[in-house]
Parts: C-alpha cells; sequence; structure tokens
C-alpha cells in the first residue's frame, strides 16, 4: 500500500474519530455508503473497458466458471 502524505493521514484520523462518535447503526449507514461508493466506482471502470472492447465474451466465462464446477466436484 502506498504511503500516504501527513495532511492524508490526519484527514483519515479526524474521519475515523468521527465515526467513532456515531451509534452502531450510524456507523452500519456510513460502511454500507462506502461499500456502495467502492461498487459503482468499480462498475464505473469495468463499463470504460467494455466500451474499449476489452470485455471477455459471456461464453467463455461461463465455459470457464462451468469448468472450475467440474473440477472442484471431481476433487470433493
Amino acid at each position: 500500500m502506498a504511503q500516504r502524505k501527513p495532511e492524508e493521514k490526519s484527514a483519515l484520523d479526524q474521519i475515523l474519530r468521527l465515526v467513532n462518535e456515531l451509534s452502531p447503526e450510524e456507523q452500519e449507514r456510513v460502511s454500507e455508503e462506502l461499500k456502495l461508493q467502492w461498487l459503482r466506482r468499480e462498475l464505473g471502470k469495468s463499463e470504460e473497458q467494455l466500451r474499449r472492447g476489452e470485455g471477455i465474451p459471456g461464453q467463455a466465462v461461463f465455459a470457464e466458471l462451468e469448468a472450475e464446477y467440474e473440477r472442484r466436484k471431481a476433487n470433493d
């Protein structure tokens, strides 16, 4: 992980202190919102990759999943 600049560390410390002051329910809401923001960012990246033609054909993905399933099933 990249080393944080002192001002970034200070901001992060402040945020964590504020989150610790929240009720457990509010902390859960913050956690869920952060997860949603991360997911939206990742989906945005994926959409950009698809626009650039960098996707994997669905048939190939399902064939790979099926092969992995069969390998695991055989090893059980």
